[in-house]
This record gives C-alpha cells, sequence and structure tokens, in this order.
C-alpha cells in the first residue's frame, strides 16, 4: 500500500515538474512587458492586463492582515474615480485559502476591480515579498515602475497624474 502511494506520489511530482517546466518564466523587469496574471476574478473567472489594454494600470498587491494596504485602500478607491478616464486600480489579494475578500471590500466601499493570486503565481513572477507594493503598468503594457511600502495620498496622487502626462 505504501509503495503505491509512493509510486502515485512520484508520477504526480513529475507531471507537474513536466507541466511547470513547458511554462514560460516570467519575471517583472521595468521598461520591459509586465508579466502574465495567473489570477481569478471575486466570480471565479480568470482576469488579465488585457481586460484593461489602452489604459495605465496600478496593479496594487495586498492582504488583508496587512495595516498599510488597509489604509491605502480609501484613497486608492477615491483615486481610481478621479482619474478613471486615464488608469484602472487593479487590487491583487495575496491571502490564501478561503478568506472571504469581497466582504472585507464591501466593508471598505471599494469598488475597483480585485482580485485574488491564491497560488501566488502572480507575486512571483512579479517578485514580491511583502505588501503593500505596487506597479505601475503603461498603455502598451510595458512596466513603468514598481513601488514598496505604504504611500499617502500625496504621493500616491503623484503617480496617478503621470497618467495624464503630467510629471511630478
Amino acid at each position: 500500500m505504501l509503495a503505491e502511494m509512493n509510486r502515485w506520489t512520484v508520477a504526480a511530482l513529475l507531471g507537474v515538474s513536466l507541466l511547470l517546466g513547458g511554462c514560460k518564466e516570467e519575471t517583472a523587469k521595468v521598461g520591459e512587458a509586465a508579466p502574465t496574471l495567473a489570477v481569478y476574478d471575486l466570480q471565479g473567472n480568470q482576469a488579465s492586463l488585457a481586460q484593461w489594454q489602452g489604459k495605465y494600470v496600478y496593479l496594487n498587491f495586498w492582504a488583508s492582515n496587512c495595516g498599510g494596504c488597509l489604509v491605502e485602500m480609501p484613497t486608492l478607491e477615491k483615486l481610481s474615480k478621479d482619474f478613471h478616464d486615464s488608469i484602472v486600480v487593479v487590487g491583487i489579494n495575496t491571502d490564501r485559502g478561503d478568506f472571504n475578500v469581497e466582504a472585507l471590500l464591501n466593508d471598505l466601499n471599494v469598488t475597483f476591480p480585485n482580485v485574488k493570486d491564491q497560488l501566488a503565481i502572480t507575486q512571483e513572477r512579479y517578485q514580491v515579498i511583502g505588501t503593500p507594493t505596487a506597479f505601475l503598468i503603461g498603455p502598451d503594457g510595458k512596466l513603468l515602475a514598481q513601488y514598496v511600502g505604504m504611500m499617502k495620498e500625496p504621493q500616491l496622487a503623484a503617480i496617478f497624474e503621470r497618467t495624464r502626462g503630467v510629471q511630478p
């Protein structure tokens, strides 16, 4: 019985290794194309950067246990409305398991798009080691900047102003 389980475990690991070995390894580098997202929206549908093509995208990696992330949310909500013509804010939740992201976002009155990265594939591609971490992606899909740590409204507003051609 144990030998049979070990064979199945080895076979499964080999299968996963072969599957992952065929995947293109992507890493975030400013000035290059933004890595592909491996995320799902809160309804369980796969999401991609192509959904927001032609606009700037502010990818914001966050977690429910990150105080700085939660402090930024109202400012990001406000800016997402004020700059809706030039930029879309996309929250990428990094919580594992069955955490109810939708309930927390409703409590915070957050309406900008949010997706889940439960398998941490997108975090790995973007080399996120802590939250909040954010990336600005241009309308052409190139990664323009990376921001690590909590930012206050003036800092965030300056980033968003860039999307209207105003250099801070």
